[in-house]
């Protein structure tokens, strides 16, 4: 049986910490609006991964709220696809996953 308890914690402190990166990254967008553009290419380049950065965050943050989701519901730790337990090495490792070793991707 999986611990829930435990997994909730890391997923909720996870989440957290992505939160307040995203929030960080709007705060950059946000500050580099308010200045005039000089076609410094390093800027755009550091906008290009910084935006990057957020949807990779948001992408993290959308998997650990369907994670949570099945741990209200009962579900989490069972792979969505197969039914199967996702072992705790697994969940240890990626605790947001809804798969087991072999229906990942």
């Amino acid at each position: 049986m999986t611990d829930t308890n435990h997994f909730k914690k890391i997923l909720t402190e996870r989440r957290d910490y992505l939160t307040d990166k995203s929030e960080d990254i709007e705060d950059q967008f946000e500050k580099s609006g308010d200045e005039p553009f000089d076609g410094d290419a390093g800027e755009v380049r550091n906008l290009d991964v910084l935006d990057d950065l957020d949807e990779m965050a948001q992408t993290e943050i959308r998997a650990i709220d369907a994670a949570l989701g099945r741990i209200e519901d009962g579900t989490y730790g069972d792979c969505v696809t197969c039914g199967d337990p996702i072992h705790s090495e697994r969940l240890e490792l990626l605790p947001h996953t809804p798969f087991c070793k072999d229906h990942a991707m």
